[in-house]
């Protein structure tokens, strides 16, 4: 979906904020992939930072398990110039933080105020179901989340009331309609892509590229598959894997300087390998995901009315 994308390319309200496109969401719809592929761009430039989180305004003092970097949030404007100091000259800087989606009344006031109505927008949806046990798997992937998935959708008002981080909320996470419809009546350019419809085709880069009036590059629009989720098949080489290679332990002290050097983004390849043949995927249960289809299903009503989006075409539960 595409809304009034004009052609003067010009995106830049104030020379005291560098952003000068959005991704805001949703998570384990595909930023990963996006951030990957279009960091690849020569006229792009996104932080190695992938989520800012500075438009989001949380405090950064979450409560539930985990790394730190759901508490890692940029507060400043200071700190967000920071990041994106590198950038070259003529180069579009990019933010891909999926939780300005989720804090939509945080985020969409703050990037009004700061880069007004003109600012691109770029949203990327998945069915909700599967987006809700694709972020449960991730949790269990990092040895994260010790629940059932049953268990931990029962949690979830518990864990919204001890503050845990929104990815832990697999429901919440997944009502997309207002979130969605505060973007789209409040900013003049907004490109809202479906990941089944987008990203595992592969057309998510180019599209994205168009909106920008940016030209293809050949070995930006390659298909990156990233962030897989899953059980693990060896407990002992997933903690391993997570703990000494991921960024708990050793890459943790070490990240900020060896993201640096050429080494890092071939690292990171291997890590992601060794995690990916490590996972195997169990099939949700079928009473589980009437259950979600109940949950969901009057929020996909309003997100198609609200956008037009094919979503009955691309989400076979809600049809």
């Amino acid at each position: 979906m595409l809304l009034d994308l004009p052609s003067d390319g010009e995106y830049h309200l104030s020379q005291t904020n560098p952003v000068d496109f959005l991704v805001v969401g949703t998570a384990k719809a595909g930023t990963t992939t996006l951030f990957e592929s279009l960091s690849k761009h020569p006229g792009i430039y996104i932080p190695q930072r992938k989520e800012c989180r500075y438009f989001s305004c949380t405090q950064g003092e979450f409560a539930g398990p985990g790394p730190q970097y759901a508490n890692n949030v940029t507060r400043t404007l200071e700190e967000y110039q920071e990041l994106f100091k590198q950038a070259k000259p003529g180069q579009l800087c990019g933010d891909i933080s999926p939780d300005y989606l989720y804090y939509y009344q945080n985020a969409v006031p703050k990037i009004l105020s700061e880069k007004g109505t003109n600012i691109p927008i770029i949203i990327v949806l998945r069915n909700p179901i599967d987006r809700a046990y694709s972020s449960y798997l991730y949790h269990v992937r990092d040895g994260r989340e010790k629940l059932s998935f049953d268990d931990a959708l029962n949690a979830e008002g518990e864990r919204l009331t001890e503050n845990w981080a929104w990815g832990w909320f697999y429901v919440r996470g997944g009502l997309y309609a207002e979130q969605v419809k505060a973007y789209t009546e409040k900013f003049e350019r907004v490109l809202v892509l479906l990941f089944e419809e987008d990203i595992v085709t592969g057309q998510a880069t180019k599209k994205i590229l168009d909106f920008l009036n940016l030209d293809s590059v050949s070995e930006v629009l390659e298909n990156i598959q990233t962030n897989t989720s899953g059980y693990p098949k060896s407990r002992l080489l997933h903690r391993v894997t997570t703990r000494i290679l991921g960024d708990e332990i050793l890459v943790r002290k070490i990240k900020d300087v060896f993201k640096m050097t050429p080494f890092y983004a071939g690292s990171r390849r291997i890590y992601r390998k060794i995690l990916e043949v490590n996972l195997k995927k169990e099939e949700m249960a079928p009473q589980t995901r009437q259950i979600l289809k109940e949950k969901f299903q009057d929020d996909v009503a309003l997100l198609a009315e609200y956008t037009g989006l094919p979503v009955y075409e691309f989400w076979r539960d809600f049809r």
